[in-house]
């Protein structure tokens, strides 16, 4: 059943808005009137379609702030405590908030829309309900999680694992990529895929995984694999889950100089969550004390931050402190995430998204690779926990 929010302190708008529900199409419907109310029914339910005034009251019998619903939206999207709706819309009558807060808006994934009290808002909510409509009903996933690595090492550990039972299935127009699939276990209803990259690199990364979104159409898609790590944020064989993600050779030279222009993807709380719950098992632990690679001499430990993504492999630490000048919270560089992240957010399967990888060297002039085969294996028996604890987030019973 399609869930849907109406947010609006005035009767006469919501009668309208609902004119534009009317599709012949079954949904639940809930209405909030003010920003109390609507951030009480965020935390409770996940909503497909959420229509926003952005004037609201924030309490009841109080005036409504030009605003408020602004506010609102940005609440719901930073917290992990609130359900972010899958496709929104907010409304204004004021010219002004349209033209001041249309980009952060869409940068929260919502698009707004100018009411002048003439215009037929009915038939814009209608065209954008049906929307919503057609891609609840028409995605058809194939697999339930897509596992993809840049390098065949990468990918080594799972092929291995004892949880798989991969085999390679021929499907048409995706003949060229190394994939494989498999049930995970003995669970019956829990599918997985393998994708190993053809190439390194950002570009490889995108197109590759747009290309299986659209024939396996994952639920979620995850990224393990080894990386650069910021020497002084991080220690050798750490594991870094990216977010947020950018690319760091994205901007303007001007002269000598280059002016950056990020934009950066963050990933779903609900998936940083678990990556937290499996942190707290202290399973980084058992897997350095139970490899038969060269290790570190201390366990490897859990960061979720800031990772950037280039087209160039690192051995300068020079570059690496520059680097440091895009965010003052990086803690490891990498090849192919960005590009991953990018193609799951542009997909109108629209896949979670997960990337993470353990440091195997620090991107400067001793750059080694004593530590691939445990970093590889750190990120492959991460990913292998990550998919037994994930499947409540997937709907899989």
């Amino acid at each position: 059943m399609i869930n849907v929010i109406i947010i609006d302190d005035c009767p006469k708008k919501i009668e309208v808005i609902k004119e534009g529900l009317n599709i012949g199409v079954k949904y639940n419907l809930d209405i909030a009137k003010t920003v109390n109310e609507a951030l009480t029914l965020f935390s409770e339910k996940i909503y497909d379609f959420a229509v926003i005034d952005l004037a609201l009251p924030k309490r009841k019998n109080e005036d409504p702030v030009p605003n408020a619903g602004i506010e609102l939206i940005k609440e719901v999207n930073e917290l992990d405590w609130y359900k972010k709706p899958k496709f929104s819309i907010a409304i204004t009558q004021h010219e002004g908030l349209k033209n001041d807060y249309k980009q952060s808006l869409e940068d929260c994934g919502v698009i707004i829309y100018h009411y002048d009290g003439t215009s037929n808002i009915q038939e814009y909510v209608k065209t954008n309900f049906e929307g919503v409509i057609k891609t609840s009903t028409q995605i058809d996933y194939g697999v339930d999680v897509l596992i993809l690595t840049a390098l065949q090492e990468e990918a080594a550990p799972l092929l291995s694992a004892s949880e798989f039972s991969w085999y390679r299935e021929e499907t048409f127009g995706i003949e060229d990529i190394d994939f494989r699939l498999s049930l995970i276990g003995s669970d019956s209803n829990y599918k997985v895929a393998l994708g190993v990259l053809p190439k390194m690199g950002l570009v490889s990364s995108s197109i590759t995984t747009s290309r299986l979104i659209n024939y396996l159409r994952p639920k979620l898609i995850l990224m393990p694999g080894i990386c650069a790590g910021v020497q002084e944020e991080v220690n050798e064989c750490d594991l870094i889950v990216a977010s947020p993600s950018w690319e760091w050779q994205t901007g303007k030279w001007k002269g000598e100089e280059f002016a950056i222009e990020p934009y950066q993807i963050t990933v779903d709380q609900r998936l940083i969550n678990k990556a937290k719950e499996l942190e707290e098992t202290n399973i980084l632990k058992k897997f350095w004390q139970q490899t038969e690679h060269k290790r570190p001499e201390k366990s490897p430990r859990l960061h979720i931050g800031p990772m950037v993504t280039g087209s160039s492999v690192i051995s300068n630490a020079e570059k690496m402190s520059e680097l440091r000048t895009q965010h003052r919270k990086l803690l490891g560089l990498e090849m192919e995430i960005f590009g991953m992240y990018s193609a799951c957010v542009m997909s109108h399967i629209k896949p979670l998204f997960l990337g993470y990888k353990s440091v195997c060297d620090f991107g400067n002039e001793q750059k080694g690779d004593s530590y691939h085969g445990f970093c590889s294996e750190v990120s492959a028996k991460f990913t292998i926990e990550l998919i037994n604890i994930i499947k409540p987030i997937l709907n899989i019973k």
